[in-house]
């Protein structure tokens, strides 16, 4: 289900659902809609029953879905914080009997999970779900909330301001964005800051200059950073996106995947390079975008070949002790072949 439906869902809610994505304070303001639409506001706190990450059993869970409102018509369930990528083989297995009996218990019972985004690993949608997702989606209503598009990130920031009773020109709010990320837990906490620096200066609207001034700059990394990082050597940057991708609960099959194929697609330029090929030859005999071959070539202009075939060596080694293990595992390959991968090329 995604966002906008979800809304329209939100004053008939029936059932139980997965808040999952990159936006953790969607869930946060849809989980307090949510509270107003189910509750009545009689006994309230007999019908809003809220199970934390550290108190987190299945079979707490499956008790509280079990039980019958209180002088209502309905009760709500909220579980929060709880590290669903650290349940056990026993503990899914527990946490699925406790999800079969929503739908029997749905007449009298809302169920809302928040899956925080560094907490649950919902797979590479929709082509490969992780096998947490697709059991839970067999009984709760998968909700997507990701970071909003440009138009409505923009209408947001500009309804925060107001309400704060500061102006700011329609036109920073991206400035804003660009300099802060899209996170709106982030962003909630600078405009507040530029708010109060506002107020206190007696100013009515905020500048370039006030945002660039008072807010924190905030790096974003997407899915290109790491190949990036290392195809211009940076070390710093490699690690330092490794591990944001590594605590985002990146896959490591898919970390992997994008070093495996830059290292073979730069030995096989180097390859076809050296035969005496031109950047236009090459990208049409492998079938990789001119542009990019330009970087490998780049990149790989002083490079002993011998130390490209051990890199796609590396890789090799990499995959098969990868493969058929856990994801500690996976991850412990994939730090020890971009480490290697630093000491050949980084230095």
């Amino acid at each position: 289900m995604t966002e906008a439906e979800f809304r329209q869902e939100l004053k008939s809610l029936n059932g139980g659902y997965v808040l999952y994505g990159d936006e953790d304070y969607l869930k946060f303001s849809y989980s307090k809609e949510a509270r107003k639409n189910v509750l009545d506001g009689m006994f309230d706190e007999f019908n809003h029953i809220v199970i934390y990450g550290e108190d987190f059993t299945p079979m707490g869970l499956m008790n509280a879905i079990a039980t019958l409102p209180m002088m209502s018509e309905k009760k709500l369930i909220e579980v929060r914080g709880v590290n669903f990528n650290s349940l056990k083989k026993d503990e899914i297995k527990d946490l699925e009997e406790a999800l079969m009996t929503v739908e029997e218990n749905s007449s009298h019972t809302v169920l809302i999970i928040r899956a925080d985004s560094d907490y649950f690993n919902a797979g590479r949608l929709p082509k490969a779900p992780s096998e947490l997702y697709k059991m839970m989606s067999k009984y709760l209503t998968m909700v997507q909330l990701d970071f909003p598009a440009p138009a409505r990130l923009r209408s947001w920031i500009l309804k925060h301001f107001s309400s704060n009773d500061i102006g700011i020109d329609a036109s920073l709010c991206d400035k804003m964005v660009e300099i802060c990320g899209h996170d709106m837990w982030a962003l909630t906490n600078e405009i507040e800051k530029l708010c109060a620096y506002a107020k206190m200066n007696n100013l009515a609207s905020v500048s370039i200059n006030d945002i660039e001034n008072v807010c924190c700059k905030t790096v974003e990394y997407d899915d290109f950073r790491l190949t990036n990082a290392l195809l211009d050597k940076n070390k710093e940057l490699v690690f330092e996106t490794l591990r944001r991708q590594k605590a985002s609960h990146e896959p490591p099959f898919a970390i992997l995947a994008s070093v495996i194929r830059l290292y073979m697609e730069m030995y096989l330029v180097s390859v076809h390079f050296t035969s005496g090929m031109n950047k236009t030859q090459i990208s049409k005999a492998l079938n990789i975008h001119e542009f990019k071959v330009g970087k490998y070539i780049t990149a790989i202009s002083g490079v002993n070949p011998k130390k490209l075939s051990r890199a796609v060596e590396l890789c090799r080694e990499a995959d098969v002790k990868s493969k058929s293990c856990s994801n500690l595992v996976s991850y412990i390959a994939v730090e020890n072949l971009i480490s290697s991968l630093c000491v050949l090329f980084c230095r």
